[in-house]
């Protein structure tokens, strides 16, 4: 089923009208880049590089490939590799043959999968046989019989167990052009149809699926380029996960403008150093946890980083004084981004925005895109008030997949008048930037005053022991609640609780903000995203540990 949830004519024609939408579908913009570039880098990763004809020829011959097998177009397929080039591939080819595209982490199992499975009414998978000693195929034939439409499994790699398909083969297998042009006439995907489904991270529960039609994703890449200034001749290195909103939506930028993106098979601070240094890249895409550690485990002065002219990462976790301190020890400059699977970017910094809103700030929404900042009671507060943060837009999802009521509920309403209610608590400073607060539901009230927990995170991280942290609340009988600060360190660094004190008053934090307990990780527990901590397991370790050492003390 291609048809989305929530875009109906007149949202459609609302956006054509406005110019953020046209009939530019995603293979027209693969076979401009094919004819205008058609001997330029496309995608470059550790195994090789391809042009960008070599790359429509290629999903060209997996799209034939997967008719050939049998899927059949509006039917979907679920890939899952730890290899980008792969998942853009084959979104690419299944694009081109109108077959629905979901791209999950591997960091998924049997339960996620199956759940993934059966929303989409998947047909097929595409997994490697083995990866960091888990056996994925193993994982996808132990669920099958669950699974009544899973019919194909295509494999990646060499090892090609019986009863599966090799990907490989598919790329390997000459396709004329003619004949490919033939048998893919009339399949694609216009750019009002659902052609991809992006996962949330799931706080609790399963991963929800979340729709997006090729116009979104155009107009949201558009509002990247814009804001960063991103040209052909621009080498982008895309670290962040495809498998999540920030690789994909980097992506998407890059491939409008024809520019040759660089990825990684696996994260390392210093492999991303060395990539910088040997593509000359210039836009280095990055989630804050990467650039973190980049910071905190490596050298910067041992490679030559001078080609790099900005960096673009997310609003988590992320304050001014680290992006500072990025921006002067890369010497290029750092672009904010705010966004969710559900809005894409709703908003940017601009690469010529003044340091203060540049780096303080999620910069101004995307042409395109709309956001206000309502009370409890739906009114929208006046600028520089705190409040509820809503989305809507030409670059926002069309909804939950196969699910009309869970997105009614998200959005409010169908078609454009719906907004999407992020969660977050923002602001808009008297000059239209907007400032993110914190999640809602993360606010810690001590004694009838709020704390925001991400206020607090920014400044730890800063810390030059500091390599991840994390606020939550804590139960108190006289407080209510009290701020407790979980950190991780630097190998064989360790943070004393009055050090820390000492540090956060000497940024200026109030006193009522201040942590009152200390709680040292060795790692957070992660969301099936593998790039946010998932606070609800932190919250119940934590509180685990005050009941066990209460007990040894009331014991004692």
């Amino acid at each position: 089923m291609a048809k989305p949830t929530r875009i109906d004519r007149e949202l459609i024609d609302h956006y054509i009208k406005l110019g953020y939408w046209d009939h530019r579908g995603i293979q027209d913009i693969l076979d401009y880049n094919a004819s205008q570039y058609p001997d330029q880098a496309a995608l470059v990763d550790p195994e090789g590089r391809m042009t960008w004809s070599g790359l429509n020829r290629i999903t060209g011959r997996v799209a034939v490939g997967l008719l050939n097998m049998g899927i059949k177009r509006d039917q979907s397929i679920v890939v899952q590799s730890p290899f980008p080039s792969i998942s853009l591939i084959l979104l690419l080819a299944c694009q081109r043959a109108g077959i629905l595209c979901c791209l999950p982490p591997m960091t998924f199992r049997q339960n996620e999968m199956r759940h993934i499975i059966k929303t989409l009414e998947a047909v097929a998978v595409v997994t490697p046989f083995e990866h960091r000693n888990v056996n994925y195929y193993g994982i996808m034939k132990e669920i099958a019989p669950d699974l009544t439409g899973l019919n194909h499994f295509l494999v990646t790699g060499d090892h090609i167990p019986g009863g599966a398909s090799s990907f490989k083969g598919l790329i390997e297998t000459p396709v004329d052009d003619t004949d490919a042009r033939d048998i893919l006439r009339d399949k694609a995907f216009d750019p009002f149809e659902v052609f991809m489904v992006v996962l949330s991270s799931g706080t609790t529960g399963m991963p929800k699926c979340i729709e997006q039609a090729g116009a979104s994703s155009i107009a949201g890449g558009r509002g990247i380029v814009q804001r960063a200034k991103l040209t052909q001749r621009d080498i982008v290195g895309d670290i962040a996960p495809v498998s999540g909103g920030p690789g994909l939506q980097n992506w998407w930028a890059a491939f409008q403008v024809g520019a040759k993106v660089c990825t990684l098979n696996r994260f390392s601070p210093e492999g991303v150093l060395r990539l910088i240094e040997k593509e000359k890249i210039t836009y280095l895409a990055a989630v804050p946890t990467q650039i973190v550690r980049i910071l905190k485990e490596t050298d910067l002065k041992r490679f030559d980083l001078r080609s790099l002219r900005v960096i673009r990462t997310g609003a988590s976790s992320f304050d001014m004084a680290l992006a500072r301190e990025t921006e002067e020890k890369f010497n290029c400059r750092v672009l904010i981004a705010g966004g969710s699977q559900e809005t894409y970017s709703f908003a940017q910094s601009a690469i010529d925005d003044p340091q203060e809103k540049r780096l303080g700030t999620l910069g101004k929404p995307f042409p395109g895109n709309e956001v206000r900042i309502i009370d409890d009671n739906g009114i929208e507060v006046t600028r520089g008030e705190t409040g509820r943060l809503q989305v809507r837009g030409a670059s926002t999802s069309s909804g939950y997949y196969n699910d009309p009521e869970a997105t009614l509920r998200a959005w409010g309403t169908f078609g454009k008048e719906g907004w999407y209610d992020t969660g977050d608590l923002a602001r808009f400073d008297n000059e239209g930037y907007l400032l993110l607060r914190g999640r809602e539901k993360e606010i810690i009230i001590r004694g009838g005053q709020n704390i925001y927990p991400k206020e607090i995170e920014d400044y730890l991280l800063t810390h030059p022991k500091v390599t991840g942290a994390a606020v939550i609340g804590v139960p108190d009988q006289v407080m209510g609640e009290r701020a407790c600060a979980c950190v991780t360190t630097r190998r064989d660094e360790d943070l004393p609780f009055d050090e820390m004190i000492s540090f956060l008053k000497g940024k200026g934090l109030a006193v009522y903000k201040l942590p009152e307990m200390l709680e040292k990780m060795e790692k957070f527990p992660q969301l099936a995203d593998g790039q946010k901590v998932d606070r609800e397991a932190l919250e119940r370790m934590i509180l685990e540990r005050l009941h066990s050492d209460a007990e040894i003390e009331k014991a004692s």
